[in-house]
Order: C-alpha cells, then sequence, then structure tokens
C-alpha cells in the first residue's frame, strides 16, 4: 500500500512539472530576447522518510547589476520556505552578487526554522538505531571573494548561528540532558580556482575550492573547533554541450571540540537518496558523477550515482559505513540565454530515499 502512495505521488509530481514548464513556455513566448530581469519559481513538493511529504515553494530573480559588465555572471535573489508533514519548517533569503567584471563576488543567507529529524547512532550491544532530535535555529552567513590572479579568488567568510537542540529519548532520561543550546558563530576564509565556463549550469571546466572556518568564544560560539571543506568539481562535454559528465568529490572535516551541531551530515547536492542529517559525524567524505542530456526542446534527463561515508576521524575509515545513492531527473531550461534549468530528481539511498525540486544543477554553483 505504502509503496503505491509512493508511487501515486510521484506520477503526482511529473505531471506538475510538466504543467510547469508549459507554464513557463508560454511566459516566455510573450517576454523580449533583451529582457534585463528574468524570475523562476517552482513549488517545492518534496518526500523524505525522515521529515514526511514537504510542501513549499522557492523563486529567485535573475539580473545584470551593471548593463555594461559583460563578463559577470548573472546576480541572483532569493526565498524559499518549505513546511512537512512531520512539523518541519524552515525559510530563508539569499543574494548572490557578481560584480566589476567578476572581480568581486558576495554570496548573503539569512533563515530561520524547526527542523524534526533523525540520525543513525551506533548503540553498544543493541546495534544501531535512529534517534529524533528537533532543531530551532536561526543563522546568517556572509562570504566575500576577491579574484587575485587569473581565475583564482580568495574570500573572507563570517557565520553567526544560534540553536536549541532537543532529543526524543525515553522518559527515565533527565530533561537537563535532552535539551542543548548551541552558539556557533565563525570566522574563516576561502580559496576557489573557478575555470568553469558558466557558475549556473556549466558545459565544460573545473573548479577546486577550498575553505577554513574556526569557532571561537571570542566570536561568541561555545565551542573551540575548526571545519574544513574541500571539494572538487569537473564538467567534461561529451560530443557537444547537449551531453555533460559531471563529477564530484567532497570532504568536509570537522576537528577539536565539535558539538552536535557542528558534525557534517551526509545529503544535500553530495548524495541524493538521503535525508539530511540521518547519517552524520566529524568528517564525511563524498565522490559523485552525474550525466546529463539536453534535448532540442529544452528539456532533459539526467542520471548520477554517487558514494558516501561519515567517520570520527580517517583513522575509523576500516568500519566507515559505505552509503551509495543513485536516482534519475528531468530538466526543462527556463531561461535558455542564462542556462538556468528547473528540475525533478528521484533518488534511491541505502535504506532511504528521496525526491527533489531544484533550481538550477546539483553542484553547479
Amino acid at each position: 500500500m505504502k509503496h503505491q502512495i509512493i508511487q501515486s505521488f510521484y506520477r503526482a509530481l511529473v505531471i506538475l512539472f510538466f504543467c510547469m514548464t508549459s507554464t513557463f513556455t508560454n511566459a516566455q513566448e510573450k517576454e523580449k530576447s533583451d529582457k534585463k530581469v528574468n524570475f523562476a519559481a517552482i513549488p517545492v513538493v518534496n518526500y523524505s522518510n525522515a521529515t514526511g511529504f514537504s510542501l513549499g515553494a522557492m523563486g529567485q530573480v535573475f539580473y545584470k547589476v551593471s548593463k555594461t559588465d559583460t563578463i559577470s555572471p548573472v546576480s541572483s535573489s532569493g526565498i524559499f520556505g518549505m513546511y512537512t508533514t512531520n512539523g518541519t519548517w524552515f525559510g530563508a533569503l539569499f543574494q548572490r552578487f557578481y560584480l566589476n567584471e567578476d572581480r568581486w563576488r558576495v554570496l548573503a543567507a539569512v533563515g530561520t526554522g524547526n527542523i524534526n529529524y533523525q540520525y543513525f547512532q551506533e548503540i553498544p550491544v543493541f546495534g544501531g538505531g535512529f534517534i529524533g532530535y528537533n532543531t530551532k535555529a536561526n543563522f546568517a552567513a556572509l562570504k566575500v571573494e576577491r579574484k587575485i590572479v587569473g581565475k583564482l579568488y580568495f574570500g573572507l567568510i563570517g557565520v553567526y548561528s544560534n540553536s536549541k537542540l532537543t532529543f526524543d529519548l525515553p522518559d527515565f532520561i533527565p530533561p537537563e540532558l535532552l535539551t542543548s543550546y548551541y552558539n556557533m558563530n565563525s570566522l574563516g576564509y576561502t580559496l576557489n580556482f573557478d575555470e568553469r565556463d558558466n557558475q549556473i549550469n556549466p558545459y565544460k571546466g573545473y573548479n577546486i575550492s577550498f575553505k577554513n572556518n574556526f569557532y571561537r568564544d571570542w566570536i561568541g560560539s561555545d565551542n573551540k573547533f575548526e571545519s574544513y571543506n574541500i571539494a572538487y568539481n569537473h564538467f567534461i562535454p561529451v560530443k557537444s554541450s547537449n551531453d555533460i559528465i559531471a563529477a564530484r568529490f567532497h570532504a568536509a572535516i570537522a576537528t577539536g571540540d565539535v558539538p552536535f551541531q557542528g558534525q557534517n551530515v551526509v545529503g544535500q547536492d553530495d548524495i541524493r537518496g538521503y535525508s539530511e542529517g540521518r547519517y552524520r559525524d566529524n568528517q564525511v567524505y563524498a565522490l559523485q558523477a552525474e550525466y546529463r542530456h539536453r534535448f532540442k526542446n529544452k528539456f532533459g534527463a539526467v542520471a548520477f550515482f554517487g558514494l558516501a561515508t561519515a567517520v570520527e576521524t580517517i583513522s575509523n575509515m576500516d568500519n566507515a559505513p559505505i552509503l551509495p545513492g543513485g536516482g534519475v531527473g528531468i530538466r526543462y531550461m527556463v531561461i535558455e540565454k542564462m542556462r538556468i534549468n528547473i528540475g525533478l530528481d528521484a533518488a534511491l539511498g541505502k535504506d532511504d530515499w528521496g525526491i527533489y525540486f531544484r533550481i538550477g544543477e546539483s553542484f553547479g554553483r
């Protein structure tokens, strides 16, 4: 019965996706080709085992900051809101600027939410099991990058985050052990070498990025630790730009007095098919490949597969869980000049799965 419900839900999403593309097509026929501002909006109708069905909306406005700047990619402003059947809700605003012939890049985001999740925990004698938890959180982030030579960018990062974490554990556990409060403010820097031909939907090229954030009491952080992120993305055209092989390696590492909220999680764009936060630890490593095909009528299709693992330290790699994830998706190019796609992905993981609406491509930015 549950399997039939899921199939019906997915079919409904596909119908909704095609209705959306029809709406976009009709709207585009009325637009002028030299339109200065473009808008894309999609409903967010997803499913994961941890949060249940979710309903929301995401919208983005794409534009050029300067009419005379022909080098910078398009800037964008966006809003996102979501509510799920398990009581989770989340909202965010985000802004991305490309300025002065792409010499400056600025990313800002603010958000708040009340999130009900699960995570996998090894329990002595009993084996592994999933533990539920609730997070009430607020955050704000700012990243400013400057081109220093060639395609190399250096940037500074600031993050503000406070949260209340409550675990769903048996009643005999003292209440003071069930709830924790975290302030995780940080400063950091980033290095990014970017050879991609497009920031939103690359057809060729690669980029390598390194990010280091440090959390200290003088910034307002309750725990003293550091986080490191290393990412390598490569895009290879096959025959023409209609067929692309995209590959990504990502390592997310936290060291020091790492709190629960400071751990890295499997999910997001790295490995689809997992409820974000269900598998987590101090270090997460992920490798993923995706094949993208674009048809002549603006539609496209993707197929993807990846592997991830979550460990406390790299010395524990021998006992680390291997988490495969893969799936397929459909695409529709709503703004051809800017290569902006909307898409629907379905993915399977290890005892988990998910369905995702999106604007843009996975690990495209």
